[in-house]
């Protein structure tokens, strides 16, 4: 046995969350049990046919080598364009660059932005991967504790107060949210970038649901207001609205200078995204699709006023109407409290007696609640209820 291990900093990294529950219901389904697992978030649509020929397409005519480290010209210019259709965002290709997914895209934006030691807000409830991707950039997450009374959009009082006690560097906003699906107003995007600007502050804005609405919920992008542009690093894409969660391909937007470094970045840690699903990826903006978008929005409305009318019928259990994406963050204190029991200790129970596979909140800084995708078809969606309703009825 060797002294050779591991490096101290690498035991601060804990694994995803959400991808380890999806690995033990898939480790359950291989044992023969049936196993409903609504922890992933990836929608149960293939992605559409034209964007998968494209990809073939490049691999039949040869096009598959490296590209700039950035992506190709073509689809930089392809993301200025639809960022400006879909969101109103004005940016020349020297400031949108492609990463190999959200994920990659935080991780280049935040590696560019942090000093060692700099504060970054977190907004309660957060993306899982939030924390960890500030450490690895060097820097310190600061939580700010969840506000599910104000739907789960914080209060620019709030934020400002945390941002002055801990000199934060900046913000992470998630709009529309995973995993509470809250949409803020035009007002309070506006009042995000005020305090930001008084303060100093970059803003990282993960967009990736930007498309997924509903009702009378619109997104509004910080970068749209007014001095927002010039300290905000935006990223988007098509991976949950056209299924391309396994192709890895986001847009990055940001002044130039940043932009720049990412792609420094980019080089040495990927050397470029994935060439062919950069060619699905611009097809994905050349070919709207605003029938497939309809249909898909339809059931996932389908499927949201569903749990949302079943679940609030449970004894000890409530879910407010999602207004984005497609999570239901719902809320079982009562329960943890009667039972003394945690949320990933209920998780726990739902998956080993029931058979059914949520994601505590705690993994996104907002215990006693759980997290269910519905980025699944009704079938699945009615044993869960069926099966979380079970186990909150043993007493």
């Amino acid at each position: 046995m060797t002294g050779l291990v591991p490096n101290a900093r690498s035991h601060l990294i804990e694994a995803s969350a959400t991808l380890a529950i999806s690995a033990t219901a898939a480790k359950l389904k291989a044992a023969g049990l049936d196993v409903v697992s609504l922890g992933a978030g990836e929608p149960d649509f293939p992605t559409p046919e034209p964007i998968a020929q494209a990809g073939i397409e490049a691999i039949e005519q040869g096009n598959y080598r490296y590209t700039a480290a950035a992506g190709t010209p073509a689809l930089r210019q392809a993301g200025t364009e639809w960022l400006k259709s879909a969101f109103g965002l004005e940016y020349d290709k020297s400031e949108v660059m492609v990463c190999a997914g959200a994920k990659a895209a935080l991780h280049m934006g935040l590696t560019a932005i942090v000093e060692p030691g700099d504060a970054i807000l977190l907004l309660a409830p957060y993306w899982v991967s939030y924390p960890t991707l500030v450490t690895l950039a060097g820097g310190t997450p600061i939580i700010v504790e969840a506000n599910p009374g104000r739907s789960f959009v914080h209060d620019a009082e709030t934020i400002e107060a945390a941002a002055k006690k801990h000199n934060a560097k900046g913000i992470i906003a998630n709009f529309p949210n995973n995993p509470s699906g809250a949409v803020p107003s035009r007002d309070d995007v506006h009042a995000l970038v005020d305090l930001c600007i008084r303060n100093d502050m970059w803003i990282v804005s993960d967009e990736i649901y930007s498309t997924l609405l509903y009702d009378d919920a619109q997104h509004v992008s910080p970068a749209s207001i007014p001095g927002g542009r010039d300290r905000t690093i935006t990223v988007a894409g098509f991976t949950k609205s056209h299924t391309l969660t396994g192709w890895r391909t986001s847009f990055m937007a940001a002044p130039k200078d940043i932009i720049d470094t990412a792609a420094r970045l980019q080089s040495q840690v990927l050397g470029n995204p994935c060439t062919i699903s950069q060619a699905a990826m611009l097809k994905a903006c050349q070919q709207p699709m605003p029938e497939e978008h309809q249909r898909r929005m339809a059931a996932f409305t389908e499927r949201r006023n569903f749990l949302v009318e079943e679940l609030n019928k449970v004894p000890g259990i409530s879910l407010a109407t999602p207004r984005g994406s497609f999570y239901a963050l719902i809320d079982i204190r009562p329960i943890c409290e009667t039972r003394k029991i945690t949320d990933i200790e209920a998780c726990t129970q739902i998956l080993d007696q029931h058979y059914l596979a949520l994601v505590p909140g705690s993994a996104f800084g907002i215990p006693g609640f759980v997290r269910a995708s519905y980025a699944a078809d009704m079938d699945s969606l009615k044993k869960a209820v069926e099966r979380i309703t079970a186990w909150a009825s043993n007493s």
